[in-house]
């Protein structure tokens, strides 16, 4: 698939990093599979992208990805769900040694997202293959009844900050959250992304963003909320946490990878462009959606335009495709 992307909008996106997008394999009904989301967000700029597998971790396959897809970087990850075995560390070693780059704590098993939705799925996604029941497993909580972090999460810590890989909330509540930043800057662990802030189960206060922001962590910000066959919100508002949080602490990402979604090089590109309508300025967006996810993911500060499309012969080309 080409999509032709007017040359204003491909020198907007040039360099542009997704690190929350959804793709198959998966349990559920996706439109796009790794190696297409790959070519699209490789012909529309992006300098990297971030595949994410709900069920499974999928460094590996993303390591095979990458010798079909060359010209951007990309990297897996794992969610810590039980599927593989929920808070497990013992998961997480050879995930990470796979190549996993980002460690979800868990999502659809949360028991922050049992208790919104009521179930430990996506209740408005069709599943890949019909009929097949995903159980009811144990809702899974990041701290013991006390509010500490559990030993084996510490542990998941420790593995993250000494190989240098992002750690991400999930679908966890505020509570869990501070308490994981805590034990975080007690080990020295500083790559810590609150995910989807403004989602459903995740939709903290301006108050609970800054705090989180003055703990350590980077807030992802998605357009995934936005949509209108989600909660319809108002990306004004989602402009005006970035500025009051600060761009400094802030991230951008689609989370999208959804049939019934924009397409996720559409929904970035409307992204940036709404934030930009909404008081964001070039120096902002270069933040939250080239180099603070540049850092986090351990790319070069600076890097030439071969990587990705970048000249101007290049995006002349690809804009008139």
């Amino acid at each position: 698939m080409t999509m032709k992307i007017p040359e204003p909008d491909m020198k907007l996106l040039h360099g542009v990093i997704d690190m929350h997008l959804h793709s198959a394999p998966c349990l559920y009904d996706r439109p796009f599979d790794d190696i297409e989301c790959a070519l699209q967000a490789r012909d529309a700029g992006y300098r990297a992208l971030v595949l994410k597998s709900i069920w499974s971790p999928n460094g590996d396959r993303v390591e095979l990805v990458r010798k079909v897809v060359p010209g951007i970087h990309l990297f897996g990850g794992m969610v810590l769900n039980h599927s593989v075995g929920g808070l497990n560390p013992h998961a997480m070693r050879p995930a990470v040694g796979l190549g996993a780059k980002v460690v979800w704590m868990p999502t659809v098993h949360a028991k922050n997202h049992i208790d919104y939705f009521g179930v430990p799925t996506y209740p408005w996604l069709a599943q890949r293959t019909p009929g097949l029941s995903l159980g009811s497993p144990p809702p899974l909580r990041v701290v013991d009844g006390s509010g500490n972090v559990l030993p084996e999460v510490t542990e998941i810590l420790e593995i993250a900050a000494s190989t240098n890989v992002v750690i991400a909330t999930g679908h966890i509540d505020a509570e869990e959250i501070f308490a994981l930043l805590k034990q975080a800057g007690e080990i020295g662990l500083d790559k810590i992304v609150c995910t989807h802030v403004g989602w459903h189960s995740t939709d903290w206060s301006l108050d609970d963003m800054k705090r989180m922001a003055d703990m350590g962590a980077y807030l992802e910000f998605t357009i995934n909320p936005c949509m209108p066959a989600r909660q319809r919100r108002d990306p004004q508002g989602f402009a005006s946490n970035i500025l009051a949080v600060g761009p400094e602490r802030c991230i951008t990402s689609t989370d999208l990878g959804q049939r019934d979604n924009a397409h996720p090089v559409e929904g970035y590109r409307m992204f940036i462009r709404i934030l930009m309508n909404n008081g964001l300025s070039d120096r902002d967006i270069d933040l939250i959606a080239r180099r603070n996810p540049a850092w986090l993911l351990d790319l070069p500060e600076e890097e030439e335009d071969d990587l990705v499309i970048g000249s101007d012969e290049e995006l002349q080309r690809v804009a008139n495709a």
